[in-house]
């Protein structure tokens, strides 16, 4: 029997333009990527029941349909446009670049994603790959159709989550329609769920079904222009999910959202992927207390231990992560973090936190988002063959890797 092996391209599914995508920029520049096959993953049993006792799908789009927006990016293309008017591929028969619609303020939209809203004064939760392009205006377009401007408040610099402030005026800003969050522990593989998008920056708030079909995914993925993107603890679903969608919420029947809509699998049919619900919302909270995005550190760069891993390095631990740097990414541990100051050294092998192993779907990034700013963390660590124990007090992450 022959086993063929196939590579993954995992896409984070904000949608730009075809015009701003020509101009070597945007959110188009996807690439071939890859897929942690070691993830831990819920199984389904042959007893599942899909239980619609709180509602029917209609219900669930009914409630949620009018908090959920589009994002959309603008920029002044009147400059590209003028460069444009004298078209070199004329001569050759192509025609001529046909200039974007603009808004009344002259702007074209070069991009777009979904969002949604937590609090009535017009606070909206969307993807860090949708608001990317700093050089960019940003507006937010109501179920109905009315276009706002909007600015970005934060991007978190460990999860693809940023927070969106509604600032056009409007008479509706203080009563808006929001969404509420359920708590994503509770989940099962099975469980019936809807996402709410912008379907490839055109069809507003088309809606889709279907089911958890795996929790606790890792993936690597490329979108927003701003290179690759680690994310774990993904809810991964069946509900169709296509460009646009970045940022839209992923909903169970009692139309709460569970997940935020964030990447697709492009070599597979019904593959996508959310960011779990407790994760938005602990960012969402450390936003609101601390007026920005807080989060806990240790200064390391590493790799999952794994069979293959151990057997290259030699490794006597068969768990863990190891921490090791390379010229592209930089040194194993950062000069002035908590790891350096602790001790920590490159080749080290963290086993475990506060006493829970360290594994390739639970790592040192799962154990840190469980910590807060200030808290002392007892790490075990095998270092050239012995086992040692190091006490490091977590700090928040310098504004230089933000």
């Amino acid at each position: 029997m022959e086993t063929k092996l196939f590579s993954r391209s995992l896409v984070l599914v904000s949608m730009a333009s075809l015009l701003f995508g020509a101009l070597g920029g945007g959110l188009s520049s996807w690439a071939i990527l890859s897929y942690n096959e070691g993830s831990q993953v819920e199984q389904s049993t042959g007893d599942t029941i899909v239980n619609f006792e709180n509602g029917s799908y209609k219900d669930v789009y009914t409630k949620a349909a009018p908090a959920v927006v589009s994002v959309v990016a603008l920029k002044d293309l009147t400059e590209y446009y003028n460069q444009m008017e004298a078209n070199p591929f004329q001569m050759f028969g192509m025609p001529q670049q046909q200039e974007a619609p603009k808004d009344e303020n002259g702007l074209s939209k070069v991009g777009s994603g979904s969002g949604f809203i937590i609090s009535a004064d017009g606070l909206v939760v969307t993807n860090k790959h949708v608001v990317s392009d700093d050089t960019a205006t940003y507006a937010v377009i109501l179920n109905d159709g009315t276009q706002l401007e909007a600015k970005v408040l934060a991007k978190d610099v460990l999860n693809d989550i940023a927070l969106v402030q509604i600032t056009g005026e409007d008479s509706r800003i203080g009563s808006l329609p929001t969404l509420v969050f359920a708590d994503s522990t509770k989940n099962s593989v099975g469980d019936a769920v809807v996402a709410i998008g912008n379907a490839l920056g055109e069809y507003s708030n088309t809606t889709t079904v279907g089911i958890i079909s795996a929790r606790d995914r890792q993936i690597v993925a490329s979108g927003g222009g701003q290179g690759t993107e680690s994310l774990i603890n993904l809810i991964q679903t069946d509900a169709a999910i296509n460009p646009g969608n970045s940022g839209g919420p992923l909903l169970n029947m009692n139309a709460e959202v569970v997940g935020m809509n964030t990447a697709i699998d492009t070599t597979a049919s019904g593959i996508g992927f959310a960011i779990p619900s407790n994760d938005i919302s602990s960012v969402v909270a450390s936003y609101q207390k601390y007026g920005h995005i807080v989060r806990a550190y240790v200064g390391v760069r590493y790799v999952p231990v794994t069979p293959v891993l151990q057997k290259h390095f030699n490794l006597e631990a068969d768990h863990g992560v190891y921490v090791i740097g390379d010229v592209e990414s930089g040194p194993a541990v950062v000069a002035g973090s908590p790891a350096e100051k602790a001790g920590l050294k490159e080749g080290d092998v963290i086993l475990s936190v506060d006493g829970i192993d360290l594994t390739e779907s639970y790592n040192l990034q799962n154990a840190v988002s469980e910590h807060e700013v200030g808290d002392e963390v007892s790490l075990q660590v095998s270092r050239a063959g012995e086992t040692i124990e190091i006490k490091l007090t977590l700090e928040e992450v310098p504004e230089t890797t933000k």
